[in-house]
């Protein structure tokens, strides 16, 4: 044994006459996750020509018309790309799924990530009429990625159309792709809102602290807080955490002293591109300051709303160490 060290010291180069054998593979093996599904087909390689390639894999279904009335509605496999196209003026695509439990619903339609020209939009309802909600572009994008929480088992159809109302926007070149999901929830919260709460008297009491998951179920109404200042010089902020997270709402919030006067509104978040609603102020007044939260904007004819546009709201109130402007008059 020490000749054959001695050997392989002394050897320059010898190395590479040995090598360790691999160990073999067994049940513990960590294999390499599948890469993430877009909804994008990747580009070809510079070099090919594409006249020997295969179709679009991606596109595990076709619709297939008629699908564009009530009860029409073609069977949607969920975790699978449908991909169809907008073949006449106005022409309204349907599909429908069950979803058997409360659950997180994630839908996403691409026509923009593809080269398409179709700027779709998606109405989402059940046979009842409960739930209901109208989907549309984002601020960043023409393309929809929206996620809603399903508050008991339900069979949910799914309407794409254009949204442009133009005389030329269909053709096969119109083409979209849509992909249904069961999520994982994408916020925590702790409590829930109390109905009714639509009105200012009937406003739920909320803490410093509180993470209160709530619903818009029409666009003409709002949801009602209250929270009790005690101490005077007190930095507040109030914000709800959900456009962010693909909420179809896009929420407002406003904001009343004690003195019934509007301390503050709005619609924005710190972020330009973030349309999560966001209102920070120091009162130096104690007492109930109420919060209203609605869909962006009051002033709007085109409020919409619905069960599936939910959000959160975060409440904070700490004593505040600077001085600043209260917001409301002493």
């Amino acid at each position: 044994m020490l000749s054959l060290l001695i050997l392989l010291v002394a050897c320059k180069g010898c190395d590479a006459l040995f090598f360790m054998p691999g160990f073999p593979a067994g049940p513990g093996t960590v294999e390499e996750p599948p890469p993430f599904d877009t909804g994008v087909d990747d580009p070809p390689d510079e070099d090919d020509t594409g006249d020997d390639l295969p179709p679009p894999q991606i596109c595990a279904n076709m619709e297939v018309e008629p699908n564009d009335a009530v009860g029409s509605e073609q069977e949607l496999p969920l975790e699978q790309w449908m991909c169809g196209h907008f073949g006449d003026l106005g022409d309204n695509d349907g599909f429908i799924f069950d979803v058997e439990r409360p659950s997180w619903v994630r839908v996403r339609v691409r026509a923009e990530a593809l080269g398409s020209p179709a700027n779709p939009r998606v109405f989402i309802y059940d046979e009842d009429g409960e739930f209901e909600a109208s989907i549309e572009d984002s601020y960043l994008s023409s393309d929809i990625d929206t996620t809603f929480k399903l508050d008991e088992p339900r069979e949910i159809a799914i309407g794409i159309l254009e949204q442009e109302s133009g005389s030329v926007q269909f053709g096969e070149e119109y083409e979209w792709r849509l992909m249904v999901s069961i999520v994982k929830a994408p916020v925590e919260w702790g409590i829930e809102e109390a109905e009714p709460n639509d009105a200012r008297a009937d406003a739920n009491v909320v803490e410093s602290g509180d993470r209160v998951f709530g619903r818009i179920e029409h666009g003409a109404r709002y949801d009602w807080y209250q929270i009790d200042i005690p101490d005077a010089r007190t930095d507040v902020v109030i914000e709800t955490d959900s456009w962010i997270h693909g909420s179809p709402l896009n929420p407002e919030i406003m904001v009343e002293g004690p003195d019934g006067e509007e301390v503050d509104r709005a619609f924005k978040h710190d972020a330009v591109s973030n349309y999560d609603a966001k209102v920070a102020f120091t009162a130096t007044e104690p007492g109930a300051y109420m919060i209203r939260v609605g869909t962006c904007c009051e002033e709007s004819t085109a409020r919409t709303g619905g069960l599936p546009s939910w959000y959160v709201l975060n409440v904070n109130a700490q004593p505040s160490s600077v001085e600043g402007d209260t917001g409301t008059e002493e």
